[in-house]
């Protein structure tokens, strides 16, 4: 045995690694630990700084795009209230009817939402109020007046406001100059002459559900040709204000849309953040409850627009910064604290894992010569031989059947080629797939030939390609087989003579027959009245018991051919074919043959069919009691049989006779009723048997007899189709 100075340098090194790393592996596994949590600690402050700068960057944006959403829209408000002013210095007088078409037309619900109306409010002096309110009267409204009452030096009433619709008509006539606020905005449209943006307000058009606070926005009307270089000259040219209701929530919401979906916002009319300057919360009416103040983000915004102050106070949502983008600081500590145990477990266990890896080897040896030792214990004991090729075609196994059956020792065996083996076409098969092949000559060592059905699979074992070769020597079975088609042939035969002797019952006894009925006519007509009463009648029974014994003959071929004819399988509609049947046999006027819901429509073997259901509805024809029965027939489909049923309401079966109604020549009728021979349901009995199907029977003495007919879906071929295929194979044989 070496010692360790005799060892590699290389490999003792390694073996120091080895052992210093299983020793002090609990040391350095505490040690990294510390370490990679102090880094996870880092990365997760680093990651929640970065998350929440990045949602501080999103509310400024947010806020600032909110900012310039409200300049745009009140910037285009303002056009909205010019193309009116516009419309009114274009037209020395502009009706009601032009100022309708031209905001219509305009379609400013549609493109600027939020804004309640666009309006007109005329400047009427004291002295001109009486005929202005006639006017308006005059076109078509009788209670028009100016609100509210009372004497003014001016008054401005709103005469055009659209759209003209049961909230706005609240608004028209109202004199905006008579209210504080308003006045204010409008002298300073006036002083100004541009767009002016009221105080907080309560428009006259709210009513006493969902009020909201409004502003109005204001743009004078100047009287064309009058100088409007100063206030004073403005005061005194002004003819109306163009100008804008607005609900403040109404238009907030418009403008806000997707802009702030999780930023609530206040907007007051000062500087003073009053609940009186309040023009619009967007938590209201939302919120039940008012905020707590705990928002991660809040910013306060001045927002000068058309001569007011706007303060819009932002607050961020609670989710604000999503649950997604939290989660990315919260991943970053799990997926840290899970590397870090996961290095921790890692290190620590180098050295179990060395002994367990050494534990597995032996166990996985130990299995691997268990899997040998079975293997080599079911190829012993098997029946078949079984031989392992190597890639040039020589015997590395034999298992004990294989000496056996070829007459080899196993040194003999062990080392032989496939050649003293198999005949040649095994060894020309190309290895790509497991085979089978069907009785290849196997030789023994003596050279006797024996027949074998052989399967051949192949696999690399590393270095070469093994095939692998079960023989199962089918001698016995080649044997089993020409002895179940001899005896194949025997049963065809045999039929063939059933077959011969039904024709010749039914053929060469009908002649004699014939002579005998023949010489009872001659002797009716020779004899004529001379014959005594009772001689004629004996003549007549003599010609019936002829007609039955030729019905017999005729019914006993039929029944020596029922399921012998056969055609091929076609598709049947078997509607129309009982159809076809009913029309085609005898029976009283007065009798009903129908069909009881839908007959399917299948692919069988149609004549058969049709004799079984023509014998079973003749059969309930002739056997019925009364001129008026009713014979019913019906289907019903299963998985395996098409179930036909034909029910009759005649006088029924007795239960003793039911068992003996299929048996050949029996009938219930009398033995001398020429016109039943008791075949017709041994014929249709011996016909579905054929085929794989059966005939039932249920029935009770007066209330009538019902037959179901259990017709197979999948035709059973009958014998003479096994004789042809036997046939076939005997002669492809020799």
């Amino acid at each position: 045995m070496m010692n360790s100075t005799s060892q590699p340098l290389l490999g003792r090194t390694i073996n120091l690694l080895r052992d210093f790393a299983v020793i002090r592996s609990s040391a350095l596994a505490w040690c990294i630990l510390a370490i990679s949590l102090t880094v996870t600690a880092i990365a997760w402050f680093l990651s929640s700084q970065y998350i929440r700068d990045r949602a501080s960057d999103r509310f400024l944006f947010r806020v600032s795009e909110m900012e310039v959403s409200i300049e745009q829209r009140m910037l285009e408000y303002e056009q909205v209230l010019r193309g009116g002013v516009g419309l009114m210095e274009a037209s020395n007088n502009v009706s009601r009817a032009e100022w309708r078409t031209y905001f219509e037309n305009s379609r400013f619900q549609e493109y600027y939402p939020g804004i309640q109306g666009v309006g007109f409010s005329q400047v009427v002096d004291a002295e001109a109020k009486d005929a202005f309110v006639q006017s308006v009267r005059a076109e078509g409204f009788p209670d028009f007046d100016i609100r509210p009452a009372g004497e003014r030096d001016r008054y401005t009433a709103i005469v055009y406001l659209e759209p003209f619709d049961w909230r706005n008509q609240r608004a028209f006539g109202f004199d905006m100059y008579s209210e504080e606020t308003r006045r204010a905005a409008m002298d300073a449209a006036i002083a100004s002459g541009d767009p002016t943006i009221s105080g907080v307000v309560t428009l006259v058009q709210e009513t006493e559900d969902d009020v909201q606070r409004g502003f109005l926005l204001y743009l004078p009307v100047f009287e064309r040709g009058q100088p409007v270089e100063t206030s004073e000259q403005r005061m005194a040219a002004v003819t109306g204000f163009v100008y804008a209701p607005f609900r403040s929530r109404d238009l907030m919401i418009g403008i806000r849309k997707s802009n702030l979906p999780d930023i609530e916002f206040k907007v007051y009319d000062s500087v003073d953040l009053t609940e009186d300057a309040l023009l619009y919360d967007s938590s209201q009416p939302f919120l039940a409850e008012p905020k707590t103040g705990d928002a991660d983000f809040v910013l306060t915004k001045r927002l000068h627009l058309r001569g007011r102050d706007w303060t819009i106070h932002f607050e961020s949502q609670p989710d604000f910064i999503s649950g997604g983008e939290s989660a990315i600081s919260l991943a970053v500590a799990f997926v840290g604290l899970l590397v870090d145990v996961l290095l921790f477990l890692i290190i620590g266990s180098i050295g179990r894992q060395q002994r367990h890896a050494e534990t597995l080897a032996e166990q996985m040896t130990s299995e691997f010569r268990k899997a040998q030792k079975q293997f080599q214990a079911v190829c012993d004991t098997a029946h078949d031989p079984i031989v392992l090729l190597d890639q040039s075609k020589k015997v590395v196994y034999g298992n004990p059947a294989t000496m056996d059956a070829f007459g080899f020792t196993g040194s003999e065996l062990i080392g032989t080629s496939a050649n003293r083996l198999f005949e040649r076409s095994l060894l020309e098969m190309e290895p790509l797939s497991s085979t089978t092949h069907d009785e290849l000559l196997c030789v023994r060592k003596d050279g006797a030939t024996f027949p074998a059905r052989i399967s051949t699979s192949y696999w690399h074992d590393g270095e070469q390609q093994i095939a692998a070769i079960i023989i199962r020597d089918v001698t016995e079975q080649k044997r089993a087989d020409t002895l179940i088609r001899q005896h194949i042939t025997e049963l065809s035969r045999s039929n063939r003579d059933l077959d011969a002797f039904a024709y010749v019952a039914s053929h060469d006894l009908r002649s004699p027959l014939r002579n005998i009925k023949h010489l009872a006519d001659w002797v009716m007509e020779d004899t004529g009245d001379q014959l005594p009463a009772e001689s004629a009648a004996h003549l007549q029974t003599l010609k019936q018991c002829i007609d039955r014994m030729d019905q017999l003959l005729d019914d006993l071929l039929q029944y020596s051919r029922a399921g012998r004819v056969h055609d091929r399988l076609t598709e049947v509609n078997t509607e129309a074919l009982v159809t076809k049947v009913s029309g085609m046999l005898a029976k009283p006027a007065s009798m009903q043959v129908r069909i009881d819901g839908e007959l399917p429509t299948f692919r069988t073997l149609k004549t058969p069919l049709e004799t079984c259901l023509r014998n079973l509805i003749n059969n309930a024809i002739k056997h019925h009691d009364r001129e008026d029965g009713t014979i019913v027939v019906s289907a019903l489909e299963k998985d395996d049989w098409i179930q036909f049923v034909v029910e009759d309401d005649g006088p029924g079966i007795a239960t003793r006779f039911q068992k003996k109604v299929f048996e050949i020549f029996r009938t219930l009728a009398p033995s001398d009723w020429k016109s039943s021979s008791g075949m017709g349901l041994s014929i249709i009995k011996k016909t579905v048997e054929t085929y794989g199907g059966k005939i039932e029977l249920e029935s009770e003495l007066g209330e009538g007899t019902r037959f179901i007919l259990h017709w197979p879906r999948e035709i059973v071929l009958p014998l003479e189709s096994v004789e042809k295929t036997v046939s076939a194979e005997s002669a492809g044989s020799t």
